[in-house]
């Protein structure tokens, strides 16, 4: 669906990824990281001074506008409809525009009306929304077109949380129909949540692309297991921790999931001592960024 290599434009640089038909992959990364500009260049509005792109097997630069229907793209602070039109003029404005049937038209207006909760401001000007508003309709005007590709710039910021439930709750929808979709934002609990992979994108580079199982196997296997203990402190010296903290009758041991695993701890625990509570604290996906850029800066300064 989308390939770049070696990519050189603006920040971005050294950059190698392919995103396959219906993946839902979520860019992270600082403000200032390249997560706008590798849209832009993905979309065609960018041209890379180097390498290339193919967007849905095209280059997207050169065929700019000959996707129609085919690629979605919302960028935060540019806006797809006229500031004098209603939300409903807006919408039906994209119907007319991208020649969608008028039946097909009203089954999506109805339903993303809805699902979104714009009917009641549906006559109003785009002007006159407030922001939050203004993201509900924008991002309808977006997922109306049934694109093969959606592109999407912090598409959830200015909603309010049932605003952003609908929209993730869409997005997940679509990607199961086959929908591909690449979403940037500074959210990761939500990154997490929804995206089947992940691109962490650091000044420019490509720190990380692929499942956040394989992130959390190959740089984020160290968990914490918070015990209550009922009895004496157990003899730990057969286990290949980390560290451990004892204190009173709290136990805190930090190990590597990838060589020893909690039932494993468990069991040898339980045979020395009574425990009343249990609690498994894996790295959330905050967590493992942090470690990734860690692991990535140390291996840049040993290669110095």
């Amino acid at each position: 669906m989308i390939t770049l290599e070696s990519v050189s434009k603006f920040i971005i640089s050294d950059f190698h990824i392919h995103i396959p038909q219906g993946e839902c992959v979520g860019l992270i990364g600082v403000s200032g990281a390249g997560k706008t500009t590798l849209l832009k260049l993905m979309s065609g509005l960018l041209a890379p001074k180097h390498g290339y792109i193919r967007t849905i097997g095209r280059n997207p630069v050169r065929e700019k506008g000959t996707y129609g229907r085919d690629m979605g793209i919302f960028l935060t602070g540019k806006s797809n409809l006229e500031n004098q039109d209603t939300a409903r003029e807006a919408l039906e404005m994209l119907c007319h525009v991208y020649r969608i049937p008028k039946e097909e038209f009203h089954r999506s207006y109805e339903a993303l009306s809805e699902r979104f909760a714009f009917r009641e401001y549906e006559e109003k000007r785009i002007k006159d929304l407030s922001l939050g508003q203004r993201m509900r309709v924008e991002l309808a005007a977006v997922l109306m077109l049934k694109p093969k590709l959606l592109l999407l710039d912090e598409p959830d910021i200015g909603l309010d949380e049932n605003g952003k439930a609908a929209f993730w709750k869409i997005l997940e929808e679509e990607r199961r129909k086959g929908m591909t979709i690449v979403v940037s934002s500074h959210n990761p609990v939500e990154i997490s949540r929804h995206c089947s992979r992940i691109a962490l994108i650091d000044e420019g580079k490509l720190l990380f692309y692929g499942t956040e199982k394989r992130l959390r196997s190959k740089y984020a296997s160290m968990d914490i297991m918070q015990l209550k203990l009922d009895g004496k402190i157990p003899d730990l010296e057969d286990l290949p921790l980390k560290k451990y903290e004892a204190e009173q009758d709290m136990l805190r041991l930090f190990y590597d999931a990838n060589l020893v695993s909690a039932a494993e701890i468990i069991g040898l625990i339980l045979k020395q001592t009574q425990v009343k509570e249990i609690q498994v604290i894996k790295p959330n996906l905050t967590d493992m960024i942090m470690q990734l850029k860690g692991v990535k800066e140390d291996e840049l300064n040993r290669g110095k």
